[in-house]
This record gives C-alpha cells, sequence and structure tokens, in this order.
C-alpha cells in the first residue's frame, strides 16, 4: 500500500512546502478531491487536514487509512502507528486487513521489532499468495537478520553539529581533496508555505571546513554558477584527482519531481567552472547521485535513474568514462537491484556501498555493499549496526584513508533539531569515525526469567548531565557501547513496569581492545491493584494540575495524560468527558473561562497523540465543584487551593464500566 517517494536523498522535507487550499469546503467528496489532489502532489500535511476534515463528516475509516499513509511518507511513524492501529481495533469485519502490513512497517520502522515480527508472521500466514505477502515476508526477513548482522562497534559516530545540520534536512555529503565536506540543504528552520512570499526556497549545495577544535565552521553556499535559482541543487560528489564535481539539478512542481539532470563542474584554480549537463547519462530520464569508480578497468560513473525496463523504482547504472565522453548508461543488475529503491552508490577500493529498501533490511532504507570481483558483483551484503538503524540510512562514504566517513539519516538524536513536532521527518549528516583501540561495554539486562526486552540504557560519562549515548532493545536485552580510554562511566536501566537500576564503571589504563562485561537483573513492580468504575463516576486524574491562573499543561501531567489515552486505546469505543476545575479565586466568569481553556489543553495533549476529537467532550466547570472548604473569602493555603485545581474525567458512552489501576 505504502509506495516510498524518492526525491533524492533529502526528500522528506519537501513534503513541507505546502501549497495554498481552499478555506471554505462543505461536501465531503470535495475534501476527498482536495485531499487527493494534495496527495498526488507530494503535499502530504494538506492532505492529511482534508482527509481529517472529510473523516469528521462521514466517519469512514478510508479517511483515517489515507491519513495513516500519508504519516508513513512523511516518515512520522509514531503518528501512522497510532492510525493504523485505531482502524485495526475497530475493523471487525477485517475490511482493512491490507493495512497490517503498512501498520507492521510502522513498527518495524521505529524499532519496535518484536511487535513488527508478530504482525508480519499474522499477516504472511493470512495473506493470498503475491506482491503484498512477498513484501512482508522481506521485512520479517529483515528482523530475522538482526542477530547475523556486525556490530560494527569500532564506527563512533557523532551528529555534524548546527553549522551542518538543520531542521529541514541535508544530504549527499562528500569530501573534497582538501579535507572540506560538501554536501546539500535547504538550510530551513521552519517548513517552507509556497504562498508567493517564500523566497529562495531550493535546495543549495554548501562547503564548510573543519576548526581547530575538531567541530565545522558555519556552511556556505557556493556561488549561482552552480546553485542554480528554481532548481534542487544536490547529489554532489568528486572525481579522485578534485579536477570534477558531479551533482544534480532537480525541478519539481507542486513537491513532485518531473526532471533530474546530473551536471559536472571543472576546477578552475580555487573556483568551479559554470557546469554542463552530461546528456548520456541524462537522456530523458531522472538520473541524479553521481559518482565515479572503475570497472572493466575502464574509469565510469555510477548514478541512479529510472530508466525503463529497469529492476523496479530507481536503479544504480554505469557510464563507462573516455575523456569527456560517456558510453550507453548499463544497468548493474539484479544482484544489486531489487524491485524497490537503490541510491547513494560510492565506490571505493573494488567495493560499491549504496543505500535500499529493496534488500532485506533493519527498517526502510538500509547501507549495503557488494564486492567487485574484476567480472561480477557479489551478493549485496547489509552494513550492519551504526552504519544501519530501524530509520533511513543512506549515503555512507569513506574518507581516502577509511579512517572517517560520513552518512545520512532521519535516525533520533538528541541533538536533532525538530521539524513539525516530528523527529524524523527529516536527513541530517552524521560523522564516521574508526577507531584503533575498541574499549566496549557489553550490558545484559535480564529479569528473574532471563533477558528483558524493551529495556532503556542511556550512558553518562565524567559526570555530565545529559547521556552521552541511549539505546532501546526490543528484541533482547543486550546492549553494546563504544567507550573512550581513562573515563568514569555511569549507566541507568529502565523498563517500564520494573524498578530502575544503575552501575558505575571506568576505563582507566586500558591501552588495548577491551570489553567491560556488565549484568542487570531488574525486579519488576507490583501489579497495580484494579477497580472498575461505572458512568457518570467522576476518576482523578492526580497529576494534571494546573498553575495558578495558567492553563498550560505541566510536565508532571503527562504520566496521568499517557495513562488515559492507554485507557481510550484499550477501550475504542469509549467516550469520555474531561473536565477542569478551579479553585475560588478570581471571579466565576473568569474562572469558568479558565476551566474551559484548561480542559481544552487537556483533550489537546490527547488528541495531538492520535485520539479522535470526538471522543472527548471537553468542559470546565471553574469553581463550581470545590473538594474542600476553600470557598471564597475563606482563608486557604496554597496545597488547599491546589487540591481544587484539577481535571476529572468520566463515562459518558461506550462501555458501561471500565477497568482502571488502584490510585
Amino acid at each position: 500500500m505504502i509506495t516510498r517517494l524518492y526525491i533524492l536523498a533529502f526528500f522528506s522535507i519537501m513534503t513541507f512546502l505546502s501549497n495554498a487550499q481552499p478555506v471554505t469546503v462543505s461536501k465531503v467528496d470535495v475534501m476527498i478531491e482536495t485531499a487527493n489532489n494534495a496527495a498526488e502532489n507530494h503535499d502530504y500535511l494538506n492532505a492529511i487536514d482534508w482527509f481529517e476534515k472529510a473523516y469528521k463528516e462521514d466517519k469512514d475509516q478510508n479517511h483515517q487509512v489515507a491519513v495513516g499513509d500519508m504519516y508513513m511518507l512523511l516518515r512520522d511513524y509514531a503518528k501512522a502507528e497510532k492510525v493504523y492501529d485505531r482502524v485495526l481495533k475497530r475493523d471487525k469485519k477485517e475490511e482493512f486487513f491490507d493495512i497490517r502490513l503498512d501498520y507492521a512497517r510502522s513498527l518495524k520502522y521505529q524499532g519496535k521489532y518484536k511487535q513488527a515480527m508478530d504482525e508480519l508472521n499474522a499477516f504472511v500466514s493470512i495473506a493470498e499468495d503475491g506482491d503484498l505477502k512477498n513484501e512482508a515476508k522481506m521485512e520479517l526477513k529483515g528482523i530475522l537478520l538482526l542477530e547475523k548482522l556486525p556490530e560494527n562497534i569500532e564506527a563512533a559516530l557523532a551528529f555534524a553539529g548546527d553549522n551542518v545540520n538543520s531542521p529541514s534536512g541535508e544530504s549527499s555529503p562528500a569530501f573534497y581533496t582538501d579535507g572540506s565536506l560538501y554536501f546539500t540543504g535547504l538550510n530551513a528552520k521552519i517548513p517552507t508555505v509556497l504562498d508567493g512570499t517564500e523566497g529562495e526556497y531550493h535546495a543549495k549545495i554548501y562547503t564548510t571546513t573543519k576548526t581547530p577544535d575538531g567541530t565545522y565552521s558555519k556552511a556556505v553556499a557556493l556561488e549561482e554558477a552552480i546553485n542554480r535559482i528554481d532548481f534542487y541543487n544536490t547529489g554532489v560528489s568528486f572525481s579522485g584527482d578534485g579536477q570534477r564535481m558531479y551533482f544534480t539539478r532537480a525541478k519539481f512542481n507542486n513537491n513532485k519531481m518531473e526532471t533530474s539532470q546530473i551536471y559536472v563542474s571543472k576546477r578552475q584554480s580555487d573556483k568551479w567552472s559554470a557546469p554542463y549537463p552530461i546528456d548520456a547519462v541524462n537522456d530523458g530520464n531522472r538520473s541524479s547521485h553521481p559518482y565515479e569508480g572503475e570497472l572493466f578497468g575502464s574509469k565510469v560513473l555510477f548514478f541512479i535513474s529510472d530508466i525503463p525496463g529497469g529492476s523496479g523504482g530507481f536503479d544504480i547504472y554505469y557510464s563507462t568514462m573516455s575523456g569527456e565522453n560517456y558510453g550507453k548508461s548499463v544497468n548493474l543488475g539484479n544482484t544489486i537491484n531489487s524491485a524497490k529503491n537503490e541510491e547513494s552508490p560510492f565506490y571505493k577500493d573494488g567495493v560499491l556501498y549504496f543505500a535500499s529498501d529493496g534488500h532485506p533490511g533493519m527498517g526502510g532504507l538500509d547501507n549495503f555493499y557488494s564486492e567487485w570481483d574484476g567480472s561480477k558483483w557479489s551478493e549485496a551484503k547489509n552494513m550492519g549496526y551504526n552504519y544501519n538503524t530501524s530509520y533511513d540510512d543512506s549515503f555512507l562514504r569513506f574518507s581516502q584513508s577509511g579512517a572517517s566517513g560520513v552518512l545520512v539519516s532521519n535516525r533520533t538524536h538528541k541533538d536533532k533539531k525538530k521539524m513539525k513536532n516530528t523527529e524524523t521527518c527529516c536527513d541530517d549528516i552524521y560523522l564516521i569515525q574508526i577507531r584503533d583501540i575498541i574499549i566496549e561495554l557489553k550490558l545484559i539486562v535480564n529479569n528473574e526469567k532471563g533477558p528483558l526486552e524493551g529495556a532503556v540504557v542511556e550512558l553518562f560519562d565524567s559526570g555530565r548531565k545529559n547521556p552521552s549515548d541511549s539505546k532501546t532493545n526490543t528484541l533482547g536485552g543486550d546492549f553494546g557501547f563504544l567507550l573512550d580510554a581513562d573515563k568514569s562511566y555511569f549507566a541507568t536501566i529502565t523498563r517500564e513496569g520494573y524498578f530502575p537500576d544503575s552501575i558505575s564503571f571506568n576505563t582507566n589504563s586500558i591501552i588495548d581492545d577491551y570489553t567491560v562485561k556488565k549484568t542487570v537483573t531488574l525486579k519488576a513492580k507490583p501489579e497495580a491493584p484494579k477497580r472498575i468504575v461505572k458512568r457518570n463516576e467522576p476518576i482523578l486524574l492526580r497529576s494534571i494540575f494546573f498553575d495558578l491562573d495558567d492553563d498550560k499543561i505541566r510536565a508532571d501531567a503527562e504520566p496521568d495524560l499517557a495513562y488515559l489515552k492507554s485507557l481510550l486505546d484499550k477501550y475504542p469505543d469509549l467516550v469520555i468527558e474531561l473536565s477542569s476545575h478551579t479553585d475560588s479565586r478570581s471571579d466565576n466568569n473568569y474562572n469558568k473561562n479558565l476551566s474551559q481553556r484548561r480542559a481544552n489543553s487537556t483533550k489537546k495533549w490527547l488528541v495531538e497523540e492520535g485520539v479522535e476529537a470526538s471522543r472527548i467532550k471537553a468542559v470546565g466547570y471553574g469553581e463550581t465543584k470545590l473538594l474542600n472548604k476553600c470557598k471564597d473569602n475563606v482563608k486557604c493555603t496554597e496545597e488547599e487551593h491546589q487540591m481544587n485545581r484539577r481535571s476529572e474525567f468520566k463515562i459518558i458512552a461506550g462501555p458501561q464500566t471500565i477497568e482502571i489501576d488502584e490510585q
């Protein structure tokens, strides 16, 4: 059901270039047509908005499925999971059986491998033979491969920093011969809206150099001779002698890529000459991601293209080079190319590195490699951990010495800037350093029965307040962390339903490869006692309080909100009244309005987490239902007033009773 869109490696941000849409629409069919047009133009945010409006009118679950599909294309997997899960829970007649595959993918791409595997196995066991069943098997094969993939603990990855990465996404990093870093970016902090005031918003090629402290300086865009206005300029790479720069110019219409052509520019002193297209590799097709290599003793240009007759999607091709001439485009064949998409080829010392979502992988796009023996390519192999995650990973490139490198990923990271409150929408550049000495923490997390899945380990070093690394293992209790020599470390281990634990250790005086081995056994918390509540029975949300004269949700309210959401997920027909109450200070009308704003804020939090707005009736009661003596003109402590600034909920439709944790 999900067809992945490839608008070059940084394509995800293109989905944020929204078009103006009609302000008022009255009929559902017009709403759906508007949504479909937006989706066809890859304007997924507007499509979501219109599909949601249509759903509010007719409650057709097909519109919700479309919303889930749009979130998948936006790479907002958490929201897609919530939408698909909601549809499937209501699907008593199994009308939407096919979306179980998309639901499984939304789980897999978040690293929820155990849940994804269960969904995929269930899908494969029932689905009829065909493309969808084969796709599910491929996704399963990738998960089953996880235990056999190399850990690559020697590859230390670091976020490239704010002078390189922006919220809007970066792509195609390449090292020039002088050590400077070139890359492509939109360099935007907020989504661009195409409303006539956007200015120059297209992707440009930037360059930056390393500073003495090892970070990169503020990136500078190349001149207009390279970054042609009104084109997306991307996919940069260089010849081995640094005398040629290859890159791509793409043209879009309403976010849909219409053309993409490969250009070359020559080095002239310290500048790049006016570029020209390589007609032999463009040839009327959408071609991009050029990179020089060698085959059959001759210099070749690798690139990707959608030339008709390929394996499927975008394939990797090569063209033999002879001076200024380029030969016929040749497909690398099914050993490399799959029925889906390949991209970002990189050639080094007889090895072709590339990204694909058509070979068994850890998630979306993974980095693979294949070796050339002089006549044929070896079977494509997954690069494994660090180089790949459950998210999209591409553009793996190593330095000339092989001791360092770069890659592009939309993986989560503590320094990553969000775009539209989504951590995984947009790609960033990561730096790779290959360690000579490997010091590793091998941590095993168990419970009383054995390996414990789903634990979170946060690693802290040298007394820092923020973790230097964090990992979650959804398939077992084994964790691996790369460590530095002569440092003190502290790690916290947490898991829902268990008491937390921690360990301390150091790497002092270690001068050779070494593994620090630790085992932690978490103790389960006693299960909370349950009680049955009936319709119209008010249930106090104990942590959802508000500061005086404020309607903002406090951080300490989130546990109760998350629990309330879990109840709404558990009982899909449950409809609640969500009420907010104030203390008696200020006048009655003001308190009534304030409590309504607070109830609305609480409802908004739940809706943003995927709960349908129609299932929550937000009501502000002001000071009409005080819990204690603190009426007007009665002297009370701040704690006594705080008791009245509370939130409650009660069942008003759906089940007659529900089971909740005893508080």
